[in-house]
This record gives structure tokens, C-alpha cells and sequence, in this order.
């Protein structure tokens, strides 16, 4: 019997989207960028992505890999961020021998490596402005030339790259070319974990879940009122802080069943805040370090993110905090 591809995809197409819903969510914020991710799957064009540190873009490059046209070939990451000025260009291009001091052999760039796949540049925006006029040739020409060589060689390579700036703002300050940034058909913004509040709840029960499970504590709950406190925090740190927090939490918690689970959720949440306040030590508003004037500050900006939500409506509000009338007075006063 012939084999029908078309269903075959579609079930491949199925599986890995549950796949990336389980890494990232599956509320509206992130479901439209799954959309347009799959839109541009088979378009074989080049797309930048935006969004800040722990948003998941790599997650997304890779799932934007897995459906497209290029899937049974190589995804090549290269993090441009960690590599030094004077060594990156060997990384991405390759180099002839005898083209530096060591340069014994012959050395196959990371564009070659992804010759048929795709190639990810995360952190982009750290690449010199030297290397991304070499950059913008590979995408229009669809060739490379090694360091220490002057003979083009033919790549056919799909090239996607992410930041965690503003490219725009870098065009404008011209820090990233404009010329290189104009080959890049779209630029995809990763929203962050506190635009889609909606993906905490399943976070927080997902990683609850493994985290339990790796330290042996099965079945260990969190509370309405701990759930509340950390679906009210801002999480700057997005999905990977959250998770080292969940861990953090856990690691604490001494019986599956632990009364304490909210002391301990507010104590941690406390020292995120203390954290982020000491950052600012410069600034006369923040140059009191106690625990108490943390969680008076961590309090306040509970009540202001809870009323934003709530558009006002303090009943709502105090719901979304799961606290008493009186408890919200009392925190509003302090």
C-alpha cells in the first residue's frame, strides 16, 4: 500500500507542535507566534528574532527548523555572544592553512557545516559590523570565502538569527547594518513570560511536577494563595527563572503536603525583590536593603500590577492576590 505523505506530515507537524506547547505554552499570546512561525516554515526565508533573555527563541528555531523544508538536514547554532571578535569569523567562514599562527590544516566554517540545513546566529546583534557585511553576502550571494583564502565557495543555507535588543533601536544607532537587516524577511518578537500571564499556571504546575519528581517529593501541591503570589510577579528572568525558582521551592518544601508552602514561596519571593532593589543601590529610594522593606515594596508592587489587571476594580483585584479586605488595607497602608 503507498504510504500517504501528506497524512504523515501532518501527524509530524501535530507532534511537534505539542512538543514546542510543552516547552512554551499553549496560551493566544504565544499560540499567534506559533502560527506565523509555521506560516514561514517552508518559505525558506531568512527571519530574525527579537525578545529578551529565557523567552525561548532558541526553542522556537528549533521548532521553525523541524517543520520546514530543510528538517532532514542540520540546524548549526552558533552563539555570536560568546565568541571572541577575533575568532569569530573562523567560526562562521572557515579558514585556510597558514591563514593564523597554528593554522595547520584546513578548517570547515559553521555556514558550511549548515550546508542544506539552517543555520542559527543567536545573539546577532554581538557580531562586528565588519562581519555583517560578510553576513548580508552570504544571503544574497549564497557563497563564503575562508580566512586566508580567495576562492568562493557555493552555500545553500538557510540563515535565522535572534538578539535580545531592540533591532530596530540598533538599526538607529547604527549598530546593526541597515542593509543586513532589510534581507531578513520578518522579524518575530518572543513575548515575555509576563505578557502572557495566562502560560503561568501551566508552568507552575509543570515544573512543580518535575522538579518533585527528580528530588523525590511526589505529590507535593502549591496553594491558591503561594500560585497568586507568583502569578502577580514580574519575572524578568522569564520562563528559566521561574523554573529555578519552582526548584528553589521545592528543594525547601519537606513533606508533599508542607502547610509552610506559602511562607516559603513569600520568603523567596522576598529575596527576588531584595535582588532587584540592590541593583538600584545608586538610587535614595532603594538604599534601605532590610527583608522588611523588601516585602513592603514587593507588597506595593503586588496591589499595583494586581489593580492594573483588575483595571481598578479593587474586589477583583484582591481576588487575583487571594487575600482579605483587610489584609489588602493593611499592605496598601504600609
Amino acid at each position: 500500500m503507498e504510504k500517504d505523505v501528506s497524512k504523515t506530515n501532518d501527524d509530524f507537524r501535530l507532534i511537534a507542535r505539542q512538543q514546542i506547547e510543552y516547552v512554551m505554552g499553549k496560551g493566544k499570546v504565544i499560540s499567534e507566534i506559533f502560527q506565523e512561525v509555521e506560516d514561514y516554515a517552508n518559505q525558506d526565508c531568512s527571519l530574525l528574532f527579537e525578545g529578551e533573555t529565557g523567552v525561548g527563541k532558541k526553542e522556537i528555531v528549533t521548532y521553525l527548523h523541524s517543520i520546514s523544508l530543510r528538517k532532514e538536514r542540520k540546524l548549526v547554532t552558533v552563539d555570536c555572544g560568546t565568541i571572541h571578535e577575533s575568532l569569530i569569523e573562523a567560526e562562521l567562514f572557515g579558514s585556510k592553512k597558514g591563514a593564523y599562527t597554528d593554522s595547520k590544516e584546513d578548517r570547515t566554517g559553521k555556514i558550511e557545516i549548515a550546508n542544506g540545513g539552517t543555520l542559527f546566529l543567536d545573539e546577532i546583534n554581538s557580531l562586528p559590523m565588519a562581519l555583517q557585511s560578510k553576513l548580508l553576502r552570504v544571503i544574497q550571494e549564497k557563497e563564503i570565502t575562508r580566512v586566508g583564502d580567495n576562492k568562493p565557495i557555493k552555500v545553500d543555507v538557510r540563515i535565522i538569527a535572534a538578539g535580545n535588543e531592540n533591532f530596530d533601536n540598533l538599526v538607529k544607532k547604527k549598530c546593526f547594518r541597515r542593509d543586513l537587516y532589510e534581507r531578513f524577511t520578518d522579524k518575530i518578537r518572543i513575548p515575555t513570560l509576563r505578557e502572557r500571564k495566562e502560560d503561568i499556571d501551566f508552568f507552575i504546575d509543570r515544573f512543580i511536577e518535575e522538579k518533585s519528581n527528580e528530588l523525590g517529593k511526589k505529590g507535593v501541591r502549591i496553594d491558591k494563595e503561594a500560585r497568586n503570589l507568583l502569578k502577580n510577579y514580574k519575572w524578568e528572568g522569564n520562563v528559566r527563572q521561574l523554573m529555578n525558582f519552582i526548584q528553589k521551592l521545592v528543594t525547601r518544601v519537606k513533606q508533599k503536603e508542607d502547610t509552610k508552602i506559602y511562607i516559603i514561596c513569600q520568603n523567596l519571593v522576598m529575596k527576588c525583590y531584595l535582588n532587584e532593589i540592590q541593583m538600584y543601590e545608586d538610587e535614595p529610594t532603594y538604599n534601605d536593603y532590610t527583608w522588611k522593606t523588601a516585602y513592603n515594596i514587593a507588597r506595593k508592587n503586588a496591589i499595583e500590577r494586581a489593580l492594573k489587571r483588575a483595571n481598578g476594580n479593587v474586589k477583583k483585584a484582591i481576588e487575583l492576590l487571594g487575600i482579605s479586605l483587610r489584609t489588602y488595607q493593611e499592605w496598601k497602608n504600609k
